[in-house]
């Protein structure tokens, strides 16, 4: 008596796998657009910038010393003394560091597809004891001893120096001094130098600040060389991700954009052991102790196209299982052909949804997707189920499952808890609904319509006969 209801079943069942076939397809175009959009962000980084990252200011202090080298001859074995000049650098790390940066936003176009970027303005400042720089002046006279000892220079590292939009300068105990390419050092030389006056024996304390009007695409970050260090960061861009070894104190994050501060003390960077290493020609340390913000688009077409795509198989089930019902309540004999006619109209709008929100906002061509589908099965589905109603009430609900689908995809930190909540949902209507259900009955009415579909055959064909 089972065995008809059985095989409808695993037809069914089949039905539903093989559309995972589409499902599969549109999500790997979904995959292919998203991959076209990363080439687009390369292909605008290239001629506008990618991510900057910028080391606020060192003073470095390059002399020479006197090293003995000893030289064998090669053939008479004999030992020479020689004396050559080595060269050398000292990093004197300001006593405090205070950036004041404000980000204003731009898109630029590549194709279809629209790129964020930004224009930072930067006003670095900062304060040096003169206690710190007579030590590290004795200090290199001590080492030196008779050596050379070259004239100081403020420097600062830019990670993309294509990013400068203007010719800065810098200002030094009320004196403006030139910026040059590049930063001298060795270990990184993407940045900007000034050379120092002379401050003769008697100091105050010194007093610096620059500013830097600086382009990126992202993310800003810094690497504050101060033993106290503040940055203060603004934007009109609502969603940021702040990244790197320390986050921010103070964040007010709205709709109008952010503002955040950090406040970072030598104890907690370890400023000094990094520039210690960095004197050695180690500075992976120093330049890897970045932090900033990061511009994100909190949930993008692709990855909201994606999620959708998650619930497709959801989506199609629900529907196949309200038709089974409506096989089983209203005894509508419902063919697998007509289970995979609306099972890919719902995957159409997947296609449909990735298509169109490239030109359209994602909310308008979700509104269309959904309802251009949701009129498709209406009209197909009025002779399926022998009538309008019937088919405005399945219409109905697969327009609300589309309504909780897209609050489920917008959401950034939601989004599992509530598909989670919605297959709950979906599962308990469904076994609420058919909780009087005799299953054994319906298959002997299932079996019992087969029976009468072969005889009514059997006797058209004697008749034909």
């Amino acid at each position: 008596m089972q065995k008809n209801l059985s095989i409808k079943l695993a037809v069914i069942g089949f039905v539903s796998l093989l559309l995972l076939i589409p499902l599969t397809m549109i999500s790997g175009k979904i995959t292919e657009r998203s991959e076209f959009l990363f080439q687009a962000k390369q292909d605008v980084s290239q001629s506008w910038t990618g991510k900057q990252t910028v080391m606020t200011a060192l003073v470095v202090f390059p002399y020479e010393v006197d090293q003995e080298v000893t030289l064998v001859d090669k053939i008479t074995r004999k030992k020479t003394l020689h004396i050559s000049r080595v060269a050398r650098h000292k990093l004197l790390i300001p006593d405090s560091i205070n950036i004041q940066a404000g980000i204003s936003n731009d898109i630029r176009q590549k194709g279809i597809y629209k790129i964020p970027v930004y224009t930072g303005k930067l006003n670095i400042s900062g304060i040096i004891n003169p206690a710190s720089w007579q030590n590290m002046i004795r200090e290199i006279e001590k080492e030196a001893a008779g050596g050379s000892i070259g004239r100081p220079y403020l420097t600062t590292t830019v990670s993309d120096p294509r990013g400068i939009n203007s010719i800065p300068s810098l200002s030094w105990q009320g004196k403006t001094l030139p910026f040059l390419p590049g930063s001298k050092l060795a270990e990184n030389n993407q940045g900007l130098h000034a050379y120092l006056p002379d401050t003769g024996h008697k100091l105050g304390p010194i007093n610096f600040d620059f500013q830097l009007e600086l382009r990126g695409m992202q993310t800003l970050s810094f690497i504050p060389a101060g033993r106290e260090a503040e940055v203060n960061a603004s934007s009109s861009w609502p969603h940021p991700q702040f990244t790197g070894a320390f986050l921010p104190v103070v964040r007010e994050i709205s709709q109008n954009g952010y503002r955040a501060s950090w406040k970072i003390t030598s104890f907690a960077s370890n400023i000094g052991d990094k520039v210690s290493q960095c004197e050695s020609g180690a500075c992976e340390a120093l330049f890897t102790s970045d932090f900033g913000v990061k511009h994100i688009e909190a949930v993008d077409i692709y990855l909201q196209s994606e999620r959708s795509v998650k619930y497709g198989m959801l989506f199609i089930g629900l529907s196949f299982i309200s038709f089974f019902i409506f096989e089983i309540m209203m005894k509508l004999p419902i063919h697998p052909i007509q289970y995979s006619l609306v099972g890919f109209a719902i995957a159409i709008f997947y296609l449909l949804l990735i298509s169109l929100s490239e030109h359209i906002p994602f909310v308008l061509a979700y509104l269309t997707a959904s309802l251009a589908c949701t009129a498709l099965l209406l009209c197909y589905l009025r002779y399926v189920l022998a009538g309008f109603k019937q088919a405005l009430v399945f219409s109905a609900l697969l327009l609300l499952l589309y309504g909780i689908l897209y609050i489920i995809i917008s959401a950034e930190d939601l989004a599992l808890v509530m598909g989670a909540l919605l297959t709950f949902i979906a599962l308990a209507l469904i076994m609420f609904t058919t909780r009087h259900i005799n299953w054994y009955q319906v298959g002997e009415q299932v079996n019992s319509r087969h029976n009468n579909r072969l005889s009514t055959g059997e006797e058209s064909g004697g008749e034909a006969q």
